[in-house]
């Protein structure tokens, strides 16, 4: 019996191919609930946003389009890079694109490394974040 592929072709031959994840407008109530969930009271927090705010962009439409049908046995986070261009402030718009910058499979693993950007109404880079996650067979997949 051979072993089920960790990532099928289909996926494979996505790498490098930019997808967009959606399009934010960043409202000023975003800003004070998030610095309030973090418990850091500093007032910049009012007219741009904590730096890690980036990351809670977009994470829905890139779970949905990218992770879940890549994944469907086992999943682990790797590591996460982010690199900080622009402040992102009250009003901006965000347009967050997301693609598979990398696959290595590796035993009965695979690295698949995410890269997500960030980009406002400017066209500018305001955030790039690059995600590894490593996708593996659990035991009942692979009976299966």
């Amino acid at each position: 019996m051979s072993e089920k592929p960790i990532i099928s072709d289909e996926f494979k031959d996505k790498t490098g191919v930019a997808l967009e994840l959606g399009v934010y407008e960043i409202e000023k109530g975003m800003l004070q609930k998030f610095a309030r969930a973090i418990d850091d009271p500093n007032p910049l927090w009012e007219t741009i946003a904590p730096p890690i705010f980036i990351v809670t962009i977009g994470g829905e439409q890139f779970g949905e389009k990218l992770i879940t049908p890549m994944f469907q046995d086992g999943l682990l986070h790797g590591s996460t890079e982010l690199e900080f261009f622009q402040p992102v402030r009250p009003g901006d718009k965000i347009t967050v694109t997301g693609k598979i910058a990398s696959i290595r499979e590796r035993s009965r693993m695979a690295f698949v490394t995410f890269e997500i950007s960030y980009t406002n109404q400017k066209h500018e880079l305001v955030a790039r974040c690059q995600q590894t996650m490593i996708a593996y067979h659990t035991e009942k997949a692979k009976n299966d």
